[in-house]
């Protein structure tokens, strides 16, 4: 799990849903309010991935060597 930082801001969506829920137990409520700001911090995780090729060279493919290729 996640836990926010000071700067981290409640999405007025999930205000809204925690206003209008129907929960009684206090402790159910804050397991759901719980279980939403951590998908909310999760969603805001940006995954880094490889640069791809500029288009120049290779292209990101493997070159093999074909001059030994005989023919028969």
């Amino acid at each position: 799990m996640l836990k926010p930082t000071s700067t981290y801001k409640m999405s007025k969506t999930l205000k809204t849903s925690l206003a209008l829920s129907s929960y009684q137990d206090p402790h159910l409520k804050g397991q759901w309010k719980r279980a939403m700001i951590d998908a909310e911090l999760c969603s805001r995780i940006v995954v880094k991935t490889e640069k791809k090729s500029t288009g120049r060279g290779n292209g990101g493919y493997q070159v093999t060597d074909t001059s030994a290729v005989t023919l028969d």
